[in-house]
């Protein structure tokens, strides 16, 4: 989908985003413990009654109940539980001992204020886990949320909605915008928005920013993956092809953190692959595909046919909804199947650690990765050297749902994270207050003599040793105090 700017007024969503600015300055007005009553209320209900959103959800994007409720409604109850126990500390007004260019006895108070109204722009695969995380961390901050959801998960972010409204969110606070096209690229572009968050593809997100870049509103964004999956040498292959499987099967493939590349290196390729292509035959996917995501695999999986050197894992036959596409190839299948959204994923074989390194900075994605290995050393060694930013050892696709760590990517796959302490912070901008006590202020009548008194504070604060610094201390004092004191 490509954006096209500009666009003529939607009166209908300026007046909302008007409400939302009078809401929030209300809203954030409010001590932080009646900010989370709300979503601990929401909590309680998710609690009481979970099948009454996940099934909103399943019937909507086409997954099963029981992957609702796994993977959308028990993480943002634990989102809620996470911000009921961390905001209180990470909100807190921080206090910092004034040093270095302000010697004289100064302190400050660094407080965590929000951006205001933050614009969320809603993606259809998870829709209840990708709207929740960002809106609850955003509320909690004290903004207000505009929610604009993909047209196939309008009534999943509604029902999220009428959820906190019973809550006791202020309806003018978090309203809920029509699911067009329009609507998201009018609310990109408005200038009475304050931050945006969205999560989409790498196409979609360049037109979001540059919308936002024409009001200088900063944006975090998720954007597309192509996660890869090293299995070392000393890999436990069992539990690496059944995690691999799982990932593939969840959701239909349609995961931002799906494995898409494994690199398999010698001494664990043969005993994995016909695991993992076993469990590709036998196992359904958890939900089938739908007839566009059926689609766009059959074409890819027609695409990887005529690739040379590929090899099918699973025997998939075109028009197979509950079967994913695996196939064995080498660089021209990865490249093949690059920036894909079904499941699909590419088996290569490597002789060792650098030669997957090399074949994995070909993809300009770097969102998450895996790690198989007996030997926890040799993983860290690994993960330092990958630019994804969400790295599993021993798992795939389940730690990008916990609350307490922050996800984000880099390069194709956008910047920014959603959860965790940082994803919290996100939605606030620093607001600094330094506070100078007594009245040694020696650098106000300062002119070149002031060189001196700088060349003694800088030994007396950083010269190698302790005597060094102490005579550092020694010509500070003598050099700010021959000067003359300031004149009212």
């Amino acid at each position: 989908m490509t954006w096209i700017f500009p666009l003529s007024k939607n009166e209908s969503i300026e007046n909302s985003l008007h409400r939302a600015q009078a809401a929030q300055r209300e809203w954030a007005g409010r001590a932080l413990s009646e900010r989370l009553r709300p979503i601990a209320k929401f909590r309680a209900r998710l609690a009481a009654e979970p099948k009454t959103l996940a099934e909103i959800v399943a019937k909507e994007i086409g997954k099963t109940r029981y992957e609702a409720i796994g993977a959308e409604v028990l993480p943002v109850a634990e989102m809620c539980a996470f911000l009921a126990r961390r905001a209180p500390r990470l909100l807190a007004p921080r206090r910092e001992v004034l040093r270095g260019t302000m010697p004289f006895a100064g302190t400050a108070l660094v407080h965590h204020i929000p951006w205001g109204v933050v614009a969320l722009l809603v993606p259809w695969n998870y829709p209840l886990f990708l709207c929740a995380v960002p809106a609850l961390n955003a509320l909690a901050a004290g903004n207000a949320v505009v929610l604009k959801a993909s047209p196939r998960a309008k009534e999943t972010v509604k029902a999220f909605a009428e959820w906190l409204w019973n809550a006791g969110i202020p309806p003018d606070l978090l309203p809920v915008l029509d699911s067009s096209d329009e609507s998201g690229r009018e609310l990109a572009a408005s200038p009475l928005i304050h931050k945006i968050v969205f999560t989409g593809s790498s196409q979609t997100g360049r037109a979001v920013l540059a919308a936002a870049a024409r009001n200088l509103v900063p944006a975090t964004v998720e954007l597309s993956g192509c996660d890869a999956v090293f299995v070392l040498a000393d890999a436990n292959v069992e539990l690496a092809a059944a995690a691999i499987a799982f990932g593939m099967r969840l959701n239909a493939g349609r995961t931002c953190v799906c494995p898409r590349r494994v690199f398999v290196e010698q001494g664990a390729g043969e005993k994995f692959v016909s695991l993992l292509s076993e469990r590709l035959s036998s196992r359904k996917l958890l939900a089938p595909m739908d007839p566009q995501t059926l689609q766009e695999a059959d074409a890819l999986a027609s695409k990887l046919a005529a690739t040379p050197g590929t090899v099918s894992l699973n025997g998939r036959n075109a028009g197979e909804s509950e079967k994913a596409v695996a196939v064995m190839g080498g660089p021209e299948a990865l490249a093949a199947a690059q920036g894909n959204f079904v499941p699909a994923v590419v088996v290569t074989h490597v002789k060792d650690i650098d030669e997957a390194l090399r074949l994995d900075a070909a993809s300009p994605y770097a969102l998450g990765a895996s790690i198989f290995t007996r030997t926890p050393r040799l993983a860290l060694e690994l993960a330092r050297r990958l630019r994804a930013g969400m790295i599993a050892i021993n798992e795939c696709v389940a730690p990008a749902g916990e609350a307490a760590l922050p996800f984000g990517g880099s390069g194709e796959s956008g910047y920014g994270v959603r959860a965790g302490d940082e994803g919290l912070l996100d939605m606030t901008r620093p607001q600094t207050m330094a506070f100078a006590r007594g009245t040694f202020r020696p650098h106000h009548d300062a002119e070149s003599e002031a060189e001196e008194f700088l060349l003694a504070l800088l030994r007396a604060r950083h010269a190698e040793n302790w005597m060094a610094r102490v005579k550092g201390w020694l010509d500070y004092a003598r050099e700010g105090y021959a000067w003359k004191p300031p004149k009212n």
